[in-house]
């Protein structure tokens, strides 16, 4: 095996190449490393005098190299040569014979001699009779069993007795290592130090009681959680070290809360939809015990309402969340319109990146349809949904997956004057095969069961077209239609600093018939990556077969997931 290394000194033109022969793998790169710190430590000059210093120390810097890995009696053979300005510095290394582990004694006394993790890792030790001694995996596992000490309480724990005895001569090692835990602390009193809610609130973030064993795992998770809960905007858990009462160790928690109130702003733009603006606030304060309010206004010639969710955390505030919600919105799709309301109650649940709820709205909706009779509609339905959204930057992003699955349905026997049942399933995958590029892939699938569709309200009824679905159509150009089928592939390219363009390709419809034609968009786009969220331009063309030709444009800022 060889390696060779070039280094050049710019200044006096003085090259030394150095090669190394009779190791490979780990051990040929520890040296390698080696001999390159020894060699950059003379400076950036190379001079003749610099280069003979480099190749006497060598055989020394070459054998702490080896002697991680058990070969403690190498023969080295070295060389070196020049011809003008080039050096060569040549070792052959024969690493010799390794020694081996030939006795194990690893022990654990103090109070926790007893404690079934800290017998686990006696018991599990890496190193047993026969093997080749390697520093690093005893460092490893000696490390592992201290760091288990700490976990299960024993925070004064202290190796009494650490020996690796080598025998060179004999190619031998023998280890001995004993364990003395000390005392075992326990959680004491956790002070909260912030005006914003009531400890009982901020108890139900705690990873442990007070009681249990101590734990550095467990305290991280607490703040972790408290970070995560998206209720403040510094943590900082700390235990109190020098104030332990026996064998407890009090927590003092450093809180500030987020600000109270905050707002969101969503502007777009379209050819058949003109200006549309969204405003959203958060009102995050409403009871010391979690209690807040997401409202959001939705104003544009199609689509116009109110909404409102009030969150009540439950037990576990960062995964159980209860909801009460209410909406109020004007619906003017291509073929209709409709006025609506609704109420509802829900349970959210957060299982790491997953997201589901169980809802149950009551709605009520008098809407009509072209050629058909105005309807008023009263329906409570029950829904499920399963959501998760995974990305490396919420904001601007560049790899990242989301995906949304819903199920509804009602039923005339329960205060409802339909029946029907329905599903959609989108998804978004977005992939940066180089630094400059990034690919969009979108899809939205959906079918709905009803005897007959003018029954059913038209804010329940599938639509397709517009920004988020088929570009180069109208918003809610295709439907009503009791199937949804859309996909969307777009290539972004960076042009200039944060700006991007893009080209797109749409094909979808929502249609009473599975097998109706689908409408294509093509065209392009600009991006420009803000630091609220990508602010997006598109111009596109429609066609769908026996129709005129469609354009297209559309404006909109905010997240692509």
């Amino acid at each position: 095996m060889m390696l060779v290394l070039y280094t050049t000194c710019w200044a006096g033109a003085i090259t030394l190449r150095t090669q190394i022969t009779g190791l490979s793998g780990p051990v040929l790169k520890n040296v390698q490393e080696r001999l390159l710190v020894s060699q950059t430590a003379y400076g950036e000059t190379l001079t003749p005098a610099v280069i003979e210093t480099f190749y006497k120390n060598a055989p020394d810097n070459i054998r702490k190299a080896l002697s991680p890995f058990g070969f403690f009696k190498p023969v080295i053979h070295t060389d070196l040569t020049h011809h003008a300005d080039v050096w060569q510095a040549s070792f052959t290394i024969d690493p010799g014979t390794p020694v081996r582990i030939t006795a194990v004694d690893i022990n654990v006394t103090g109070p926790g001699k007893d404690n079934s993790e800290l017998a686990k890792q006696v018991t599990q030790f890496p190193l047993h009779v026969g093997q080749v001694f390697e520093a690093t995996r005893y460092d490893k596992a000696k490390q592992n069993l201290f760091q288990t000490a700490n976990e299960q309480g024993y925070l004064r724990a202290t190796f009494e007795k650490k020996i690796i005895r080598i025998d060179v001569e004999n190619h031998s090692v023998v280890i001995s290592l004993t364990l003395n835990t000390g005392p075992r602390y326990y959680f004491g009193h956790v002070t909260f130090n912030q005006n914003t809610f009531s400890d009982k609130f901020l108890t139900r973030f705690l990873s442990f009681h007070e009681g249990d064993p101590f734990s550095s795992p467990q305290l991280i998770k607490f703040q972790q959680n408290l970070s995560n809960s998206n209720y403040f905007q510094e943590v900082n858990v700390t235990p109190d070290l020098k104030q332990i009462d026996n064998v407890e160790v009090p927590v003092d928690v450093g809180l500030k809360a987020n600000k109270s109130q905050r707002y969101n702003l969503g502007l777009g733009y379209g050819t058949f939809t003109g200006p549309r603006l969204t405003l959203s606030t958060n009102l995050r304060h409403l009871t010391d015990t979690g209690h807040h309010m997401d409202m959001q206004l939705k104003l544009s010639q199609v689509l116009s309402g109110l909404a409102a969710q009030y969150i009540i955390p439950g037990q576990n505030p960062l995964t159980d969340q209860y909801m009460i919600g209410a909406t109020g919105q004007k619906f003017t799709p291509k073929n209709g319109n409709s006025i609506s309301k609704s109420v509802s109650l829900g349970y959210i649940k957060t299982m790491n990146d997953w997201k589901w709820s169980a809802n149950a709205t009551y709605l009520r909706e008098h809407y009509n349809i072209i050629g058909s009779p105005s309807h008023n509609s009263r329906i409570v339905y029950p829904s499920l949904s399963l959501s998760r959204i995974n990305a490396d930057d919420l904001i601007n992003i560049h790899y990242g997956t989301k995906i949304d699955l819903v199920i509804r349905g009602a039923s005339t026997k329960v205060v409802s004057n339909v029946t029907f049942a329905q599903t959609e399933l989108k998804g978004k995958i977005i992939y940066s095969p180089t630094q400059l590029s990034r690919l969009i892939l979108r899809g939205d699938v959906g079918y709905t069961t009803v005897q007959d569709l003018n029954t059913l309200p038209i804010s329940l009824q599938f639509y397709a077209g517009g920004l988020d679905s088929v570009r180069g159509f109208s918003y809610s150009y295709f439907g009503p239609g009791r199937y949804l089928k859309v996909a969307s592939i777009e290539l972004q390219h960076r042009l200039y600093g944060k700006i991007s363009g893009a080209v797109f390709y749409d094909i979808g419809t929502a249609d009473n018939h599975i097998n109706s034609p689908m409408g294509r968009g093509t065209g392009i786009g600009l991006i420009y990556e803000s630091a609220i969220g990508p602010i997006k331009a598109y111009a596109g063309f429609g066609r769908l077969q026996g129709k005129p030709r469609h354009f297209a444009a559309e404006f909109s800022l905010g997240p692509d997931l």
